[in-house]
């Protein structure tokens, strides 16, 4: 293993107090170089988990349960009268996987998490107005994901956890992980998921392998490619920490990179798997960084890059 790599990475998050706790660098398939800020343990990637979910919605899809241009509201049938306008008939599986509800504002953010279990996020969800056409404007949508995770379960029959067990954890030799759940026992989808470094790791090997592990095909190969291309623009989408990383555009619940070819999960306080296709490498960060989360990103063009 050839930890001199991360020299340069190790002496920057000392030099801008990073709170940065585990790196992993893969390349060729294999851990070239790791180091471990603090003892590596499972944590919550926040939104990082959405990747997850989408690459269940795509394996879900490749068994026939349902097909990308389905329309959302097909799947429900106790939709408020009131809620349900043009926009929301033409809302898709699609529109909810790139965050293209049409909607201005995230549901979740009127949630109600002291109230344990008198509230529901579709319900929040079809009662936020959509005043955009579907597909054509990126909201970040925490209840977006999670209608997927709930669609997940009215397909399947299962959880969302249990179906990624059985799909693709089992596979990447993971212990079933915690995943927490929104009051009405769904997994949250958007974010909740626990995994360790390492484990993550593998994960972003299996994406950057287009779905593929020890010789099996876990997730169909052309919906990665879809996923982990633009399918929709994000040029508006500008919070405080916004750098030119934000508006590259956005796949299926998977960002696009500055630097080209490459893409990435993104998580809140610094969590991050970087794919880079062209190096054949993929980068890991689990951090707990509530001040720069971008700096511990740009760790990856700044220190990592030329260097693969």
């Amino acid at each position: 293993m050839n930890n001199e790599l991360l020299c340069d990475l190790i002496s920057s998050v000392k030099n801008q107090n990073l709170h940065v706790l585990n790196v992993v660098v893969r390349q060729d398939g294999n851990i070239i170089a790791k180091h471990d800020f603090e003892e590596e343990k499972p944590v919550l990637l926040y939104s990082v988990s959405k990747t997850f979910t989408s690459m269940a919605v795509g394996i879900a899809i490749s068994e026939g349960y349902f097909k990308i241009d389905d329309h959302v509201v097909d799947f429900f049938s106790d939709i408020p009268s009131l809620s349900m306008n043009e926009y929301l008939k033409e809302l898709t599986i699609h529109d909810l996987l790139c965050l293209g509800t049409g909607q201005a504002e995230c549901p979740v953010m009127k949630a109600d998490w002291s109230n344990g279990k008198d509230w529901d996020i579709c319900e929040l969800f079809f009662n936020e107005p959509i005043v955009f056409k579907p597909g054509t404007h990126f909201t970040y949508n925490n209840a977006a994901t999670y209608m997927l995770s709930k669609i997940i379960s009215i397909t399947t029959s299962i959880n969302l956890d249990e179906y990624l067990d059985r799909k693709i954890f089992r596979h990447l030799d993971i212990p079933k992980p915690r995943w927490d759940t929104c009051p009405k026992g769904i997994p949250q989808g958007f974010s909740g998921l626990y995994l360790t470094a390492e484990q993550l790791s593998r994960f972003g090997q299996l994406l950057l392998d287009k779905g593929f592990w020890k010789g099996k095909q876990l997730i169909p190969s052309g919906y990665i490619e879809q996923a982990a291309s633009v399918q929709i623009e994000t040029n508006d989408f500008n919070p405080y920490f916004a750098t030119a990383d934000h508006h590259q555009g956005y796949g299926y619940q998977i960002w696009m990179n500055s630097y080209p070819n490459s893409y990435r999960m993104d998580g809140l306080y610094g969590q991050y798997v970087v794919m880079l296709p062209d190096k054949n490498a993929v980068i890991t960060y689990v951090s707990n960084e509530p001040q720069n989360m971008t700096g511990v990103l740009e760790l990856t063009w700044n220190t990592l890059i030329n260097k693969l």
